[in-house]
């Protein structure tokens, strides 16, 4: 017999295990099976990154209520437009009408949805002139809503044969004529039941008098 050292030959078994051994220190990855399986414990502190995320992929029903804070929302990130409080539409197009009743002209409108005691804002500039009639000839816009505004109130009055002009909504009780400065003039503060309303703007003459508008604007919001 040979006097030389003998030669280690591993068994079955402890190749087996070495094979596992450097399998978990190399972290290799485990398939998880079925759907929904993914659970936290799963996921690496910070492996979801913002690069990870799909566009559009977390939605409001996503987001647990007051996750979202104001120290978590970078300043200047979040504009009026993004929370589309106020909405506006504009016609810049001449109507003209001889009418005493209000009537529809092709608006313009907008449409709000007010939630349950809910305030709505209703701003609105318009340009309008007035000829012929007698001395308590005008032009007038009204404000209407099918449901909530059906009897379209008269919010802005121009005499008759004066040079075109721009009016404004204006609060209160002497001013539902509206006011000829920009200055003067604010939001007509309505509260209706909660609920989806269309806003939009009519006219009529007065007097006998030939009424036409132009660059015809309106705004209108939700105001708490």
């Amino acid at each position: 017999m040979s006097s030389g050292k003998r030669r280690f030959v591993p068994s079955p078994a402890m190749v087996v295990a070495m094979v596992a051994l450097i399998a978990a220190l190399a972290g290799s990855a485990v398939a998880l099976k079925g759907t929904n399986s993914v659970k936290t414990n799963d996921i690496k502190n910070s492996a979801v990154t913002k690069s990870k995320i799909a566009n559009q992929a977390l939605t409001g029903g996503k987001i647990a209520k007051d996750a979202v804070t104001g120290g978590k929302v970078a300043n200047g990130s979040i504009t009026a437009p993004d929370l589309d409080v106020f909405r506006d539409a504009f016609d810049p197009a001449v109507v003209s009408t001889a009418s005493a009743p209000a009537v529809d002209l092709g608006g313009p409108s907008v449409t709000v949805t007010v939630p349950e005691g809910g305030l709505v804002g209703i701003y609105a500039r318009v340009e309008a002139l007035a000829t012929g009639g007698g001395g308590n000839g005008a032009a007038q816009v009204h404000l209407a809503e099918p449901t909530f505004l059906p009897e379209s109130p008269l919010i802005m009055s121009y005499p008759t044969n004066n040079p075109v002009a721009a009016r404004y909504t204006a609060p209160g009780t002497a001013d539902f004529d509206g006011v000829p400065s920009p200055t003067r003039g604010g939001m007509l503060t309505l509260a209706p039941p909660a609920g989806t309303y269309t806003f939009s703007l009519r006219y009529s003459q007065a007097g006998g008098a030939t009424a036409s508008f132009q660059n015809r604007r309106i705004w209108a919001g939700i105001i708490n």
